[in-house]
């Protein structure tokens, strides 16, 4: 399946980026906490997401979360990381 737009800017930007960057990106977008872990663990520290779902930190009503709720999650969460780039021109 093919990424939106928004989706793979905001994947371009993520996985070749400085450390600086990330942190600016991740503090100026209102993301939730769900969607700046999975996002943080999957594009820049490269885990897979499958991991990702069995071992989240925030997630508070049980230890892991569906497949394929964890990307409905990400997705959102790249979608207003991709509409922030736009905006700021990066």
């Amino acid at each position: 399946m093919k990424r939106s737009r928004l989706v793979e800017k905001a994947h371009k930007v993520l996985s070749h980026c400085e450390k600086g960057l990330s942190d600016y990106i991740f503090n100026s977008v209102n993301l939730t906490l769900l969607e700046k872990e999975i996002i943080q663990k999957t594009e820049i520290d490269g885990m897979d997401i499958e991991t990702v779902c069995m071992n989240l930190e925030n997630w508070k009503k049980k230890n892991d979360i569906s497949y394929s709720h964890c990307v409905t999650i990400k997705r959102q969460g790249m979608n207003k990381i991709g509409k922030f780039l736009e905006i700021a021109k990066i």
